[in-house]
């Protein structure tokens, strides 16, 4: 995968498949032990009762692992200097063990008016079970970049 050199580079209506990734029913239950202890993020039994039926991941892990999937890409390792905010949604909860695929799409690209070095680039993250195509976490965030 090519790295972005400059926000210059991206233009609306790009998109970047990022590969996969999985989170392993022992992550989930450790973020969930950790940061999100709802019972249908810990226990098979406390989750049949559950709106989901089943033990699922965090929709919070399943971002955090999204954001930490970008980073690792190294796409924009050149040029991201933050991000500031995001809307999510979490269309479809993801089961522990099921492979999902990300990719990333630029929705915009302005220049900073205060910082003609920098850019806003607005990223839409879209995560989708790698079986079935059922999208499962979808961000819009924009991020500030190196012009």
């Amino acid at each position: 995968m090519t790295t972005i050199r400059s926000a210059d580079e991206l233009s609306a209506g790009m998109a970047f498949d990022l590969g996969g990734f999985v989170l392993t029913r022992e992550e989930v239950l450790d973020f969930a032990r950790r940061f999100d202890p709802q019972p249908f993020h810990l226990e098979e039994e406390a989750a049949r009762d559950s709106l989901f039926g089943r033990l699922v991941a965090s929709g919070l892990h399943t971002f955090s692992a999204a954001v930490g999937h970008l980073i690792r890409s190294g796409i924009f390792a050149q040029v991201n200097l933050g991000a500031g905010g995001a809307q999510l949604a979490w269309p479809a909860p993801l089961d522990p063990d099921t492979p999902v695929t990300m990719r990333v799409i630029v929705e915009e690209v302005r220049p900073s008016r205060s910082k003609p070095d920098m850019a806003i680039v607005k990223l839409r993250y879209v995560v989708a079970r790698q079986a079935d195509d059922v999208v499962v976490l979808e961000v819009q965030a924009p991020h500030f970049m190196r012009r």
